[in-house]
């Protein structure tokens, strides 16, 4: 059966083991339960539970509840019938097991249906995007992670991410839009922004493109601030700042539109493997004083380098994953 129907089995089951229903009601169950599995599974619970008055459960909210509530005329059971149970040693083991296989029967049922409604994206040397249920389009960058259900419900949309990403929100000011990592929440009702959380001390940056957007510092809530356009913030060592100043390529990685002013070569370098989830090294550190003045237009990077090395009279080669640059002249 599917996770559904399995719990739909166990809802009515555990509605005809209550004894608040009428005649009719628990016909119908035992007539449903006999075009389910010829009511194996309920005549079965019907015979280990004959001496347990009232077993009401239902698979909601109330969960942990109703199984106090079992527990309790368990216990009840066993003051009561002390002389039944010196007789009998059998029924309060046949009780509690019942109480706990349905424990890890439905521990089993929550953890399928949790992991049947999230999904996981996971990039490694290459990039890539999802559209989310509402309408969100997330693009993930390298070496990077997202988490996010298969359906938003609830008041909020949450997703969770490891790394790099995009996020362009479907606007609903009814259910704001938030961005989980392990040091920050970033909270929106409708824009456009970047968030990287990444490095050894969980330094989070997130820059707005349009719209507005709360951060806040998981540790230490009562930290915030409220970005708008162009704004950008860093999030290290539990110190929170807008900084006015930041690279103008910061978004080449998803553009794929670089911009370098007399950039030194190293940087560029920097630049180029972030943009385009490549490990580029430079085979001599003096080339990475070479200033380059250009711009490119969502270019390959193959494209790229071979301009960079005609500017530069510099070679290539390929060693494993790695491409290095050297100069081609003695």
């Amino acid at each position: 059966m599917k996770t559904n129907t399995n719990s739909e089995y166990w809802e009515r089951i555990t509605a005809y083991f209550s004894k608040d229903l009428i005649d009719d009601e628990l016909i119908n169950i035992e007539e449903w339960a006999d075009g389910q599995d010829r009511k194996e599974l309920l005549m079965e619970m019907k015979r280990k539970m004959t001496h347990i008055e009232k077993a009401s459960f239902m698979y909601n909210d109330k969960t942990d509840s109703a199984w106090d509530k079992l527990n309790y005329r368990i216990k009840q059971e066993e003051e009561q019938e002390m002389n039944f149970f010196s007789m009998n040693r059998n029924f309060i083991g046949i009780a509690a097991s019942i109480v706990v296989l349905l424990s890890i029967g439905f521990g089993i049922l929550r953890l399928l249906q949790n992991d049947l409604q999230m999904n996981s994206l996971q990039t490694a040397l290459n990039q890539s995007q999802v559209e989310l249920s509402d309408g969100t389009v997330v693009y993930l960058n390298g070496n990077s992670s997202l988490d996010y259900p298969t359906e938003f419900s609830g008041e909020s949309r949450l997703v969770k991410l490891i790394g790099e990403a995009y996020f362009d929100v479907k606007p609903n000011k009814d259910h704001p839009f938030i961005v989980e990592t392990d040091n920050a929440r970033i909270q929106v009702l409708g824009t456009s922004f970047n968030v990287r959380a990444s490095g050894l001390e969980g330094e989070v940056e997130v820059l707005v493109n349009s719209g507005k957007v709360r951060i806040r510092s998981v540790k230490t809530p009562e930290k915030e601030l409220i970005l708008e356009e162009g704004d950008f913030a860093s999030l290290k060592n539990n110190e929170l700042q807008n900084i006015a100043k930041r690279d103008v390529n910061y978004l080449a990685w998803q553009t794929k539109m670089l911009d370098f002013d007399k950039t030194p070569l190293h940087e560029v370098v920097q630049t180029l493997n972030r943009a385009y989830v490549v490990k580029i090294d430079l085979a001599e550190e003096k080339l990475g004083e070479l200033p380059l003045t250009s711009k490119y237009n969502q270019m390959s990077v193959d494209a790229l380098l071979d301009a960079m090395c005609l500017t530069f009279k510099l070679d290539q080669k390929i060693e494993g994953d790695r491409i290095i640059l050297y100069s081609s002249t003695p």
